[in-house]
């Protein structure tokens, strides 16, 4: 349901909708049609992060605020956002005659990978308080 409305200035320019359309997640699986536009939904999503009023202050010729924040919310669960904002950021490094940042070499990339396992922090905690390190700090007080 798009009803006629004034625009506000957090609106989505056509472009951006189009660009933003290619990330959305596919539609969800029971069928009926939808009440509000995805586009409403967004509009409404950044009327809330430039004007930042809560939720539930949300002018009532957007969607209600339960539905604009439970797709913000699953489409931050899924990852939108970030995909949004790794694309735009590279459209505009390719517009500005940026070259596109270097791949990592295979070896910090395993290295990386293993930093961030949790067998290798348990190991690292177990390190740490058990003792097996010989250098204490000693802090005199005066």
């Amino acid at each position: 349901m798009e009803n006629s409305r004034t625009g506000y200035l957090s609106d989505i320019s056509n472009r951006e909708w189009e660009i933003a359309r290619q990330y959305l997640p596919q539609k969800g699986k029971l069928g009926r049609p939808q009440r509000y536009h995805r586009r409403a939904v967004m509009n409404a999503i950044m009327y809330v992060t430039k004007t930042g009023c809560s939720w539930r202050d949300i002018p009532n010729d957007l969607p209600p605020w339960r539905l604009v924040y439970h797709y913000f919310a699953s489409w931050q669960k899924v990852g939108l956002w970030q995909r949004l904002h790794d694309a735009l950021r590279e459209k505009v490094r390719l517009k500005s005659g940026k070259k596109k940042p270097r791949r990592q070499p295979y070896l910090i990339l395993k290295r990386l990978k293993l930093l961030i396992s949790p067998d290798y922090a348990a190991m690292m905690l177990e390190r740490r308080w058990s003792g097996a390190s010989d250098t204490f700090w000693w802090t005199l007080w005066a």
